[in-house]
């Protein structure tokens, strides 16, 4: 129920900033013109949060090690210094709810929500639930993917390339413009609702019939409408399940808690987090 609340007074605070700034979000403009609040966030008052838990002893030498084992490695702060030390780690994780954040810089769906993902984070810091979110890069270089991490806030992330990799791959979760390295379908959302569904298979460049067998190969393609975007209705076998922006909440064993289509559903997602779970506290 706090989640519910606090994602809600996120997206009713964002709508007036919306208004007024540059970027737009295509898929879900016309969800934010409806608000009139001015207001981001109103003192709830002291019986309205519940009394903060004690912090946790810290990690033994040992506990931590074992904590570190259970995430990728290396991990990078936001300046690029590799983290080497295990008790390092283990205190940016300690007391925290942990996600893998796939984004880039150069994506507007990422840049979209991620005002109201920072108002989110502010707000479970507050209610004592606060999450650290590991960022795992689609941009196109370090410097690019480095001044991300500043500018949202992130403490830890993974370096780009072999690590953020093996993470795509492994969580299904990677944009379309890295669908010629690891595979599936790119997908091209169609706003007109008229619009049906079609699929181009391996579509070459030329003219319809053209049997030019050097004509370049297009990437498989497929344009889908809202609708179909929504119900998830693409299956390429590539074992994608969606592009950008997207977190998958870890377990405090490492394991997958939970996956946020943060693509498809937007700030909205986040109220999927399960919070609440003692297994999802580190």
């Amino acid at each position: 129920m706090i989640r519910s609340l606090l994602l809600l007074v996120c997206c009713l605070g964002f709508t007036t900033s919306f208004q007024t700034s540059s970027f737009r979000c295509a898929r879900s403009q016309s969800s934010y013109s409806t608000a009139t609040t001015t207001r981001i966030f109103s003192d709830p008052g002291p019986s309205s949060l519940p009394p903060p838990s004690p912090p946790s002893p810290p990690y033994s030498h040992e506990e931590a090690q074992a904590i570190q084992a259970l995430l990728p490695s290396p991990l990078i702060d936001s300046k690029g210094n590799i983290i080497e030390s295990a008790e390092v780690i283990a205190s940016l994780v300690q007391d925290q709810r942990i996600g893998f954040y796939f984004a880039a810089g150069w994506c507007e769906d990422c840049k979209t929500i991620e005002f109201m993902l920072e108002q989110y984070r502010s707000a479970l810091r507050a209610s004592d639930q606060p999450i650290q979110l590991i960022y795992v890069p689609c941009d196109k270089n370090q410097d690019d993917q480095l001044a991300r991490m500043q500018e949202i806030g992130l403490e830890l992330g993974v370096p780009l390339g072999e690590t953020a990799d093996k993470l795509k791959h492994l969580y299904g979760v990677w944009p379309d413009v890295d669908v010629e390295k690891f595979g599936g379908t790119m997908r091209e959302l169609i706003q007109e609702e008229e619009e049906v569904a079609v699929a181009v298979e391996g579509q070459k460049d030329g003219e319809e019939g053209d049997s030019d067998d050097d004509a370049p190969i297009k990437p498989d393609v497929v344009r889908v409408t809202p609708e179909d975007f929504e119900k998830e209705l693409i299956d390429d076998g590539s074992g994608r399940r969606s592009g950008i922006p997207a977190v998958v909440v870890l377990d405090n064993a490492g394991g997958e808690l939970a996956f946020l289509n943060m693509e498809r559903d937007t700030i909205s997602a986040m109220a999927d987090w399960p919070l609440d779970d003692p297994q999802g506290r580190w």
